[in-house]
């Protein structure tokens, strides 16, 4: 059964008239590249271009909005690893309302900077965004601040639900929405309003199978995840509710498969998605959400990404898709011995961009240098090739 308070596509209409004037309609548009390596027609709904990097700020201004002004005299507080948090922020500014945000310790800089520059107070505490909320909850009891929740409310949900109108509207014919999970009000809020229309699946970090394992009657357990955005531990009854009754299926991915999907967004579209962000085209990409020829919604939900997390990313993904090459071994400690190697590695097309020589470490025999060389490598053929052809040479030789 849904809840009775359930928000209706009428909710969602309303929501999207209300805040209109304040969000972009974000662009629907089809990729070619991922089209052809999945065989489904796959558009990309870029809400990375959305005003302050995300959706967020839909669920934010919606409840804002629909809010009597006296219930925001004292101001408005949140918990967000990021994301929820310039929402707010920037919904807060847009009226006019005074802002407070608690963010997990772990909360990357520039989202924290990003949630300031729009006029927001942040406190930083808890080693968890679930810790960041029980304190933004507490605090809004002892200071009389509106709590507004990252997904466990249905003007939020209706605010999100806002993305789903806009894909149909520009394309009746989607077949299948693909939305990153999280604690699910986006999910819930898309799959309200495409129901009789497009099936929505969701994909969640294998790290924090939340809302997968619950739906099965599983007890969670959790990890660590380059895509923080979705890490989230304890979902709400609400969500789950509308999930059970709305949406398809959730499916999982690992980080070396979302690094692998911010990489190739980034290098084949010119896109920069956060990992969070990117988690339903790396589910789509890894085969395990089949949807051959079927017309495919994939939410880009945000491009909030710290760039050293980025630059991680990048080396992570060329590594794994064999583009990268890191290759150790001891040599002997005599003159054109490095320069043969460096001659081998450029004659099959090795572009070397770092070398590492110690001859002082105690594991290093007397007369010999350990090396390490990071190179470019045109594919995983050329990898193989350079190990093969140093071997003779260097039977030390390995990878990584």
């Amino acid at each position: 059964m849904a809840l009775v308070s359930e928000p209706t596509l009428a909710d969602i209409a309303r929501a999207r008239e209300r805040i209109s004037p304040y969000v972009h309609k974000t662009p629907l548009v089809r990729s070619e590249t991922f089209s052809g390596m999945t065989g489904s027609e796959v558009y990309l709904k870029l809400e990375n271009f959305q005003k302050t990097g995300s959706f967020k700020v839909r669920g934010a201004l919606n409840k804002l909005m629909t809010t009597d002004r006296r219930d925001l005299a004292n101001g408005v507080i949140t918990a967000s690893a990021g994301n929820h948090a310039q929402g707010v922020a920037y919904a807060a500014m847009t009226l006019g309302v005074k802002a407070t945000v608690v963010m997990p310790k772990w909360a990357s800089e520039a989202k924290v900077n990003a949630t300031k520059s729009y006029g927001a107070e942040v406190l930083l505490y808890g080693a968890s965004f679930d810790e960041a909320a029980e304190k933004a909850k507490n605090m809004s009891e002892q200071l009389g601040m509106l709590y507004i929740p990252a997904f466990d409310d249905d003007q939020v949900i209706a605010g999100q639900g806002t993305i789903g109108l806009e894909i149909l509207e520009d394309d009746p014919d989607i077949d299948y929405v693909v939305v990153p999970v999280g604690g699910g009000g986006l999910i819930s809020g898309i799959a309200i309003a495409c129901q009789g229309k497009a099936e929505v699946i969701g994909v969640e970090s294998e790290a924090f199978p939340s809302i997968h394992d619950l739906l099965i009657g599983k007890t969670p357990s959790f990890g660590s995840t380059i895509a923080d955005g979705i890490a989230v531990k304890n979902p709400s009854q609400r969500t789950l509710t509308y999930i059970r009754e709305h949406v398809k299926e959730i499916k999982l991915v690992n980080d070396d498969e979302i690094a692998k999907a911010v990489f190739l967004l980034m290098e084949r579209q010119k896109i920069i998605a956060e990992p969070a962000g990117a988690v339903g085209l790396a589910s789509l990409l890894s085969g395990d959400l089949r949807l051959s020829g079927k017309r495919v919604a994939v939410l880009i939900s945000g491009g909030n990404v710290d760039l050293h997390l980025l630059s991680r990313i990048v080396d992570h993904a060329l590594l794994d898709m064999g583009r990268l090459l890191i290759i150790n071994f001891v040599a002997p400690d005599k003159p054109g011995v490095l320069s043969m190697a460096v001659s081998t590695i450029a004659d099959v097309g090795g572009n070397i961009i770092h070398i590492q020589h110690e001859r002082e470490s105690r594991d290093v025999p007397i007369g010999y240098s350990k090396v390490k060389i990071w190179m470019e490598v045109p594919d995983p053929s050329a990898s193989q090739e350079i190990i093969k052809r140093l071997s003779p040479t260097f039977p030390s030789i390995t990878k990584g």
